[in-house]
């Protein structure tokens, strides 16, 4: 029994959210505030704990807000006008019939739904043969739906508490005098809201592929249906010297009550124990000294209780359980190194949690049903773990869930973990929006791009696009899927250059974002755009022109074409109407810029190259220009760029004189050839001698402004 698909609509930020599960292990990976947590709590109040949390904060504010306008009108007028009994009357009139509520005062609820998949070879569906509605025999899935419905008798009763106190704050609410007339309506609010939440009843019910056609159920059954265990983020070890938990030698502990030599010895520890206790005269002396001290107190409470209650006396009575309580607080794991025993926080804290983890698998292993849905979950298993650890350890639990045939979630914010696990079985959640965060499947995006094949620059070389991704991932640009938004550069001088000004007031607000930086050529970046797009990632591509570098004159330059296969992709995306091997000229390049048409993918993408305005064909050409003025083909004297390169404190190199001149002169374009092999070194040395803003080019201050927006 497979535990497939889980459809979170309207809790909190899941507003609309689908996991779909892999046979054995799945990890849900994003940001803090993704929403991570939010789906686990959701998944636990399901499956294993006896009721899912469900308050008045846990609704989207869009929908709790809506109905707050409408019902707001129906409870005024009434409170101010009735008391109690009557008011209670006129408003559950007025919002329900039949003892239900009307639809258009029930709010669109939480609601989630679950499909678990059965093999129908080899699994047991007495457990969930009531609830099957599709009689298709080649699908094999069950369908449930959990939710949260109002009840109008609930809600009445609650009513009936806080109707005094809510109808005082509705009189009150136009008095001048006291607490402000706008804190008077949200505390009003709030209370419209806890009031439909206390009201508001678990439900299940058993349905078709559709959701459709709903059968109720008890919430009791649902939950027998599964076997669900997590392990949260926050874990009950400590590697300081006062750890009172021994987290692993409970575990250890808890393993062994399966041991049947571990059984057998326990069950013969409390005669044991007595028989010490017995042959060393401790229990004959207990118990005289009890009667001897306590014989005299008995007397008198005997007398005035008008009767004789017998002689009171301590006994011992020792059964297994206090057997096993006594050995759960003298048992202790001990590390044995090198002859000598340590104790449990011996160890640093993340090899502890590593083997706690270790053995919390091995104690789900045991508690399997094979006719239930078996799922066990953890929460940030990378907490305290090194990366070298962390990478060790996905390895280590993919193939323990794929050997033991178990499924599983993991949720995590681990790079490490992210690139480990390949894009199959990981899952991506992210904030979109103000409240709303989305869920995207890598294993679907994999498959969309099956077969694709991406070609080099030189139209010739070709290998398939999901090959990319996998590489991609392997190489660490896995770091990406916790970014808030995403930077593609070409060279180490723009990461350097790009990093630094960040610094600027203009830009601070990028300066506090998770920003992912990845370095890739013109003749590649275009190929990041499918997933980037599909995660809904604020990009900027920062790229070179690079126009044939013989051509020196402008309208040269604009009649020339483009050799960046990511400027001429992103082209054809804006002018799809052009034939195939269309290549764009400068100018056309040029017109995207002027009429602002370098925004693509909804907004999602920023192309950022250099403008008409420079003539530069590279990032160091328009440093140059913005620094200078001269666009670059003009020549100036050596003398001069000497001076340029003393007074703004700049490395680059300068040709020697040409044979038979006292003075060469030299371009923008031959300064920055001739300093090919040291762009670093220029770039370290703009931003050492504090040039960094004044030599910075149009296309790119527009590119990061439009990334802080």
């Amino acid at each position: 029994m497979i535990l497939k698909k889980v459809k979170i609509i309207n809790y909190r930020q899941l507003q609309n959210v689908e996991l779909d599960l892999q046979n054995s292990l799945t990890v849900l990976a994003g940001p803090n505030n993704s929403g991570k947590t939010t789906l686990i709590s959701v998944l636990k109040g399901m499956f294993y704990d006896k009721k899912l949390r469900f308050n008045y904060s846990d609704i989207p504010t869009n929908l709790s807000t809506a109905w707050v306008d409408k019902i707001l009108p129906v409870f005024q007028p009434i409170m101010i006008k009735h008391d109690k009994e009557t008011g209670i009357r006129e408003i559950i009139k007025q919002i329900s019939f039949n003892g239900i509520f009307a639809t258009e005062y029930v709010m669109e609820s939480f609601q989630a739904r679950i499909q678990v998949d059965y093999n129908p070879v080899s699994d047991n569906i007495q457990y969930f043969a009531d609830y099957l509605m599709d009689l298709d025999e080649t699908k094999h899935s069950f369908y449930f739906i959990y939710t949260y419905e109002p009840s109008v008798s609930s809600f009445e009763k609650d009513l009936n508490e806080q109707y005094d106190k809510m109808a005082a704050r509705f009189r009150d609410i136009d008095n001048p005098d006291g607490v402000e007339k706008d804190t008077k309506r949200y505390f009003l609010k709030e209370e419209l809201l806890k009031l439909y939440c206390n009201a508001s009843i678990e439900k299940c019910y058993f349905c078709n592929s559709n959701y459709e056609n709903v059968n109720s159920m008890e919430v009791s059954a649902f939950k027998k249906l599964f076997n669900f265990q997590n392990i949260p983020a926050i874990r009950e070890l400590d590697d300081s010297e006062s750890d009172s938990s021994k987290g692993i030698s409970k575990r250890v502990i808890a393993l062994l009550k399966d041991n049947v030599t571990w059984v057998e010895a326990t069950k013969r520890l409390p005669d044991l124990l007595m028989n010490d206790i017995e042959n060393s005269g401790a229990k004959k002396e207990i118990k005289n000294s009890s009667i001897k001290s306590l014989d005299d107190t008995i007397r008198n409470i005997s007398k005035t209780s008008g009767g004789y209650i017998g002689k009171l006396q301590l006994e011992m009575d020792v059964n297994e359980d206090d057997v096993e309580d006594f050995i759960q607080r003298i048992t202790r794991a001990k590390y044995d190194i090198d002859g000598l025993l340590l104790n449990e926080e011996s160890q640093g804290l993340g090899f502890s949690n590593l083997i706690y983890l270790h053995m919390r698998l091995e104690e789900f292993y045991k508690s399997i049903d094979s006719n239930k849905v078996n799922v066990f979950f953890i929460e940030e298993p990378e907490s305290h773990m090194h990366p070298q650890m962390q990478k060790v350890f996905i390895r280590f639990l993919k193939k323990y869930y794929i050997d033991k045939k178990l499924q599983g979630l993991i949720t995590t914010h681990s790079n490490e973990i992210a690139r480990m696990v390949g894009l199959d079985s990981l899952r991506v959640i992210r904030q979109t929006g103000k409240s709303q965060s989305e869920l995207f499947n890598l294993n679907k995006f994999r498959n969309s791009i099956k077969n694709k094949k991406i070609k080099n620059v030189d139209n010739e070389s070709a290998f398939l696009l999901e090959n990319f991704f996998d590489w991609f991932f392997e190489i660490g640009y896995s770091e990406l899927i916790f970014a808030d938004k995403v930077v593609l550069y070409e060279g180490d001088s723009e990461r350097l250059y790009i990093r630094k000004l960040l610094g600027l007031s203009d830009l601070s607000s990028l300066y506090d974002s998770y920003i992912s930086f990845i370095q890739v050529g013109g003749a590649y970046a275009h190929n990041y755009l499918p997933m980037l797009t599909m995660l809904k990632m604020k990009t900027l591509i920062i790229t070179d022109l690079d126009y044939d570098k013989a051509v020196i004159t402008l309208d040269a330059v604009k009649n020339s074409k483009s050799s960046n296969a990511t400027i001429n992709h992103c082209y054809k995306l804006v002018c799809p109407d052009k034939e195939e091997k269309f290549t764009p000229t400068i100018r056309d390049l040029y017109n995207l810029q002027r009429e602002d048409k370098v925004v693509l993918y909804d907004g999602l993408v920023y192309l950022a190259f250099q403008d008409e305005d420079s003539t530069a064909r590279t990032l160091e050409e328009a440093m140059f220009n913005k620094l200078l003025g001269y666009n670059a083909f003009k020549k100036i004297k050596r003398s001069k760029w000497k001076a340029i390169r003393k007074d703004n404190k700049l490395t680059f190199t300068i040709p020697n004189n040409k044979e038979g001149e006292k003075d060469s002169e030299y371009s923008v374009r031959e300064i920055v050839e001739a300093t090919s092999n040291n762009k670093t070194d220029f770039m370290y040395s703009v931003i050492l001698g504090g040039n960094e803003e004044k030599m910075l080019p149009d296309y790119i201050k527009k590119g990061l402004l439009w990334l802080a927006k």
